[in-house]
């Protein structure tokens, strides 16, 4: 998808991911996977590193402005910028396995994790690490069956537009 409404869509996708996680989260299962980093990680196993950066600022964003929001105004922005960074690094021509999706997206939500288990040890807050885990865990399990469909219908809109 190009252009300005393949933007749009990505962007829209990013809000419904971030709102999904808010409800899930108000909802108190715990603990949900990262939705947003799964899209990010997708778009930049699929894009690159410039791509999945940019897709991460704009997640990140949804979740510091979507309540309950951040604390630290861009901090998320940052920690997701940097998660799509390094997995547009681990990008590879042609298919990728599920393991090494699970894999770059498991790297990913450390590092999201770890920002946010470090703000919180700042301001002394209680920081339950197994739950911290679990949701590492899970992100890295959704997103290994989740990004090859992103994938595959970015693929799919692209042979349709320009095939």
């Amino acid at each position: 998808m190009m252009g300005a409404a393949g933007v749009l869509l990505r962007v829209a996708a990013l809000v419904a991911a971030g709102v999904a996680a808010a409800v899930l989260g108000a909802r108190h299962l715990a603990p949900v996977p990262d939705l947003v980093l799964v899209l990010v990680v997708a778009w930049g196993l699929w894009r690159g590193p410039v791509a999945g950066a940019l897709a991460g600022l704009a997640g990140g964003w949804v979740l510091d402005l979507v309540p309950p929001g951040a604390e630290v105004l861009g901090l998320h922005a940052l920690a997701y910028g940097a998660a799509g960074l390094l997995a547009g690094r681990a990008r590879l021509v042609g298919p990728v396995a599920a393991p090494r999706v699970a894999a770059v997206a498991l790297g990913g939500a450390l590092l999201v994790e770890g920002v946010d288990v470090l703000r919180a040890l700042v301001v002394r807050a209680p920081v339950d690490l197994l739950e911290v885990l679990l949701r590492c865990l899970l992100t890295a399990t959704l997103a290994a069956l989740l990004v090859p469909l992103v994938v595959g219908a970015e693929r799919a809109v692209l042979r349709r537009r320009f095939g």
